[in-house]
């Protein structure tokens, strides 16, 4: 009996010891799991389309769109061509130094949707062309986007609280095109070092130095498309010939080779009214007043929207419509309404690609609504032909029959 007992006891030692050692291993290998996480200093999306580490939060499913599923905190190196980097809203994360994103010697890469914080450089891109930022975070880092030896596009993005420079356009960097962003809050908001025909427009500038020229005269770049300019937060011209069109009436000039010649009187904004055939179409505003609550109606072919200022001031209006979103035959026929107050005296312009509205208003929160005769066609264009064919087959049927009786 008490041999019985004394296996039976052997035996639930056995097990026990060796369930400890299984709990051990598991141990072990977690251990092992959070040593391999923490060695991760940087990622790469690989010439071959690889995400390496694999462990790191980058997904894919056809090597051409590239997607965060979780915020990083290393650095995003491209060796890849011909793709798209979508943050999904998730945060790069430095610790001062390094590159946040790099692209070099890349070419046609998409970066878009992400925010990137705390290193020496946001964004590098060095021999890039036709790569593009867009619709980025870009903060707190010792300078927010450097550009050396390259050509490409810099759209929608917020570039902001740079300690050194928000964005350097280097040496042999030519066509740029840097339009729509918010640099705001920088050292220096854009500094150019021997760097010429690169394009500005269209954005946002408010920074202790808005434009450093660190080169020798003679390097031209561009500071507005022809008809708009950007928005200084220390321009003081003024906008009084013909009563005003949101305009100023002087230039902004740096040197001789680097005027903006049609400066903002006040900060732009751009907003989404929908899509038509796989075209996005954007009305922007340049105002004194905070505008919110954008709408498009098809249906009542208006454009509507709220501007808010302090009370007993006057505030402006200017409104750029894409001639293909909503239009009118001829320019009597726009309507401009302010709280249901019909605005007389508003201002009607135009180019070949926009309608340009401008007015004034009184300031607390006002409500503009602005009709047009015409809107986008309901159907796409590329639905039209097959219905034109369908109905042309009929009326051709039709017509036999009719004729065959």
């Amino acid at each position: 009996m008490e041999t019985l007992e004394l296996v039976i006891d052997m035996r639930k030692l056995v097990l026990i010891t060796s369930l400890a050692f299984v709990l051990i291993g598991m141990l072990g290998v977690a251990f092992r799991v959070q040593i391999v996480e923490a060695k991760i200093s940087q990622v790469y999306i690989r010439a071959d389309g690889s995400v390496d580490p694999s462990i790191a939060p980058i997904s894919s499913a056809d090597n051409i769109t590239y997607t965060f599923t979780n915020n990083l905190g290393y650095p995003v190196i491209v060796q890849r061509d011909d793709i798209v980097v979508d943050g999904a809203g998730y945060t790069v994360q430095g610790n001062g130094t390094g590159r946040g994103i790099d692209l070099t010697d890349r070419n046609n890469v998409t970066i878009k949707n992400m925010e990137i914080r705390a290193f020496q450089s946001g964004i590098w891109l060095q021999g890039s062309s036709n790569s593009s930022l867009l619709e980025n975070t870009i903060a707190n880092n010792t300078y927010g986007v450097w550009v050396y030896a390259s050509g490409n596009t810099l759209s929608g993005n917020t570039i902001i609280n740079s300690s050194n420079y928000g964005v350097v356009i280097d040496i042999y960097s030519s066509n740029n095109a840097v339009s729509g962003n918010n640099i705001t809050n920088n050292n220096c908001g854009v500094r150019l070092i021997s760097a010429s025909d690169n394009k500005f427009y269209h954005n946002n500038f408010n920074n202790t130095l808005q434009v450093l020229l660190s080169y020798m005269s003679g390097y031209a770049n561009f500071w507005d498309n022809g008809v708009e300019g950007n928005y200084w937060s220390n321009y003081t011209g003024v906008d009084l010939c013909d009563g005003g069109d949101g305009i100023g009436d002087s230039p902004y000039v740096f040197d001789a080779n680097n005027t903006d010649r049609f400066p903002l009187m006040g900060p732009i904004s751009f907003f989404n009214a929908g899509t038509w055939n796989d075209t996005a179409y954007y009305i922007h505003t340049i105002s004194n007043s905070t505008v919110s609550d954008f709408k498009f109606s098809e249906d009542d072919l208006l454009v509507s929207f709220n501007v808010t200022g302090l009370n007993d001031t006057v505030g402006f209006c200017r409104v750029a419509i894409p001639k293909e979103l909503l239009w009118c035959d001829n320019s009597g026929q726009w309507e401009v309404w302010v709280n249901n107050t019909l605005i007389e005296d508003s201002k009607i312009m135009e180019d070949t690609n926009y309608t340009y509205l401008y007015f004034t208003h009184g300031h607390s929160t006002e409500t503009v609504q602005i009709i047009g005769t015409n809107v986008i066609p309901e159907f796409p264009s590329a639905a039209f032909l097959p219905l034109f064919m369908v109905v042309t087959l009929l009326a051709v049927i039709m017509y036999r029959r009719k004729h065959s009786v």
